[in-house]
């Protein structure tokens, strides 16, 4: 009999549920190890929750030298978007991404740490270190964090201070283009009940764009980063505080312009021609109180208490070409404060359900300029003196908060089926005042005053969730949920103006919410006997009120327009091979089409609009995999870890331009260790072996350029040490 035993935490059901937890070998028996999540003392086997997922294990993330949230894309089905800089925009789940920048409106995808939020623009990418696990989520989520995602959520756990003695680890690594990395952590006990863990990184790393302009180096990076963590652990519970800060300093993103055919200026991938340099530099901190208490047997609550800061510098020549079109800057900072409660409860063995309460607040500020030189090789004689030499800012400072409640039910209809009801409610507000020196080029406005906006949503977001075990060995679902992102404020322009000049009405010109309903329908389970495990899913979402920015010159512009329907396949595999040889491997289709788009959004010039076009970042197909091999010798362990990835070709813009357009792109991965019983080891690693030259993305519209170059073929070694 399949009895739903309750986890007094909802997210360690999501992470049993995966098919696939990168990277797990073949136990001794040549078999796949059962992966078991424990969560306060109870625990849950894979592939009995009903949640699409891919989780990572701490160990692969460090193997694969994953160092942040966007190299997880590559390696997930249903995730496309890598771009090397600290922007969430380009994160495309299922096809839905962020389709307006600015600090007016939200992310579409969720980025948690510990349970906390993280979604603003250089706060949200910070380094990987000393990691548990991370899950990445897809499909509406309104139910497992205190803040709602529409498109998905990546979601990291960091390792806890454990009782169990004095652990930890360090490594140190070289490689080609001046790589230069360091990671460790320390784990002492204090007390019986009390222990300590503290853990670090920095990286290093030279350019490898050549810059025709002044010949230096473009894309280097200078990264550190440290965690500091407490945790006590009593007979009614535990609580876990830390604190963590990363000082990041990067090049923003590298643009290359595009000639009239299409072509890039410089004929190289590698090689720029900028006149205005890129830098991406934040220092973000954050501190997390975790707490969780036993009441009694069947009632437990948790608490998670978040702060954050950031300053984030960034700068980009988003025209990528000398003729000092665009030189683009952003200084920006910001402050999150939120709070979560939860209460779960085991009413019954055939009934459990829980609910909770959040509250955020966030205040936000940002200084955007952009500046021009000689541009008469792009106006002309005649317009350029009216675009040369300009600077334009635009000063916003933002006061958002919110709460939400929501719960969820699970009932036992029968030995093999049980139900799963939930909803979400959730209020947002938002205030932002904004001051603009536009002179037509970027913003179309000038403002003499502050002009300001204040506006907030509502929104009830269901959830219902088919379960049914049709052996021991597959299980089955289907859910629909719908999804919900805040409306917000378009703080490029203003809603009354004369001959560019904001009137004394003039407010901020707002944009509603956008909503997605989501269908799905699933399977996971295993075959040969334990060696194979699998999931597959299928999906299907309407899409309404998509938020999506209009930029040209002279206009910027966020507006809600039209529908989007998306249907895709996903599929998650893991086998072991034999008893030394095991392998994963994830796939995914995807297909959108936009409806209802407004003549103005995306013109062709036969005159027609855009509708039955493809979103931005929606590859059809993506595919990624790897093989693992492990053979144990008299001293220690040989393995061997080879991964790839391949993305279907993709436009970066729902006009679908071939100038926006970006070839379909392989990258190969490869790494051998020597792992000896002294608890040493020493790695030898090349990345992009195949040395694939591609683009993160691009644009066709009155700028065209392509941006985000991929790094080269990069080897190094790694010594590592565990204690």
């Amino acid at each position: 009999m399949k009895v739903i035993t309750y986890r007094k935490s909802i997210l360690a059901l999501a992470i049993a549920a995966s098919p696939v937890v990168l990277t797990v070998n073949a136990a001794a028996d040549g078999l796949l190890e059962e992966i078991v999540v424990t969560a306060q003392k109870s625990a849950q086997p894979l592939d009995e929750v009903p949640i699409a997922l891919t989780a990572f294990t701490g160990d692969f993330i460090k193997e694969a030298k994953l160092t942040d949230i966007k190299k997880l894309i590559s390696l997930t089905p249903g995730l496309a978007g890598l771009s090397p800089d600290s922007f969430l925009d380009t994160i495309s789940v299922r096809g839905v991404s962020t389709n307006a920048f600015g600090i007016g409106g939200d992310s579409s995808i969720g980025i948690y740490k510990d349970g906390v939020y993280f979604g603003r623009n250089g706060a949200a990418v910070t380094s990987f270190f000393d990691i548990e696990r991370v899950e990445v989520l897809k499909g509406p989520q309104g139910l497992l964090f205190g803040r709602n995602a529409t498109s998905g959520a990546i979601s990291t756990i960091t390792q806890k201070p454990s009782l169990d003695g004095v652990s930890g680890y360090a490594n140190v690594g070289v490689g080609e283009h001046g790589r230069q990395q360091a990671e460790f952590a320390y784990n002492q006990p204090l007390s019986d009940t009390w222990a300590m863990r503290i853990a670090g990184v920095t990286s290093e790393e030279d350019g490898f764009v050549k810059n025709l302009y002044n010949g230096e180096d473009m894309g280097a990076h200078d990264r550190t980063a440290l965690r500091i963590s407490v945790r006590n652990e009593a007979d009614w519970g535990d609580v876990t505080i830390s604190a963590e800060h990363e000082d990041r300093k990067q090049y923003g993103s590298i643009y290359i312009a595009k000639d009239a055919i299409g072509n890039l200026i410089t004929g190289d991938n590698r090689v720029a021609y900028s006149d205005f340099p890129g830098k991406d530099d934040a220092e973000v901190s954050s501190v997390n109180v975790t707490a969780n208490i036993d009441l009694n047997d069947k009632l437990s609550l948790t608490s998670i208490t978040g702060y954050a800061k950031h300053d984030w510098l960034y700068q980009e020549d988003w025209d990528g070409s000398p003729i000092g079109l665009a030189g683009y800057a952003q200084e920006q900072s910001g402050k999150y404060y939120s709070q979560e409660v939860r209460l779960s409860v085991d009413a019954s063995e055939n009934l459990n359900w829980y609910v909770g309460a959040s509250a955020y607040k966030e205040d936000v500020s940002a200084m955007l300029s952009n500046q021009t030189g000689d541009t008469e090789a792009y106006f002309g004689p005649y317009y350029a003196p009216y675009f040369n030499d300009i600077t334009e800012t635009n000063d916003t400072h933002g006061d958002y908060s919110g709460w939400a409640v929501y719960g969820d039910m699970t009932y036992q209809l029968t030995e093999k089926m049980d139900v799963s009801v939930g909803a979400r409610y959730t209020v947002d507000k938002k205030e932002a005042e904004t001051t603009i020196m536009g002179q037509g080029f970027v913003w179309p406005v000038y403002t003499p005053v502050p002009v300001k906006g204040t506006k907030d949503w509502k929104d009830l977001s269901p959830r219902v969730t088919l379960r049914y075990f049709a052996s021991d060995d597959l299980m089955v679902f289907g859910s629909v949920s719908s999804g919900y992102k805040a409306g917000g404020f378009g703080t490029d322009n203003v809603t009354a103006s004369s001959d560019g000049i904001a009137l004394p009405s003039a407010e901020l010109d707002p944009f509603d919410p956008e909503t997605i309903l989501s269908y799905e329908v699933g399977a996971k389970g295993g075959l040969a006997g334990g060696r194979i495990k699998y999931g597959i899913s299928a999906y299907s979402y309407q899409y309404e009120d998509l938020q999506t920015v209009i930029v040209e010159v002279g206009k910027a512009l966020v507006e809600n327009i039209g529908e989007v329907d998306g249907t895709g396949i996903e599929l998650d595999l893991r086998a072991a091979v034999n008893d030394n040889w095991s392998l994963f491997m994830g796939a995914a289709w995807s297909d959108t089409d936009a409806r209802g788009i407004p003549l103005e959004v995306c013109a062709e010039l036969s005159g027609a609009n855009c509708a039955g076009n493809r979103l931005g970042y929606n590859p059809e197909w993506t595919v990624s995999g790897g093989i693992n091999g492990l053979y144990s010798l008299e001293g220690g362990d040989i393995i061997a870890a080879l991964s790839f990835s391949w993305q279907d070709d993709f436009f970066s813009e729902l006009s679908n331009s071939d100038f926006g357009a970006i070839e379909s792109a392989s990258f190969v991965n490869l790494r051998t260790s020597w792992n000896s019983k002294q608890n040493w080891s020493l790695s030898l690693y090349a990345e992009n072996i195949l040395d694939e030259e591609s683009f993160a993305g691009g644009d066709g519209g009155a700028i065209p350029y392509s941006f985000g170059p991929a790094l080269p073929r990069t080897a190094g070694v790694e010594f590592g040490f565990t204690f």
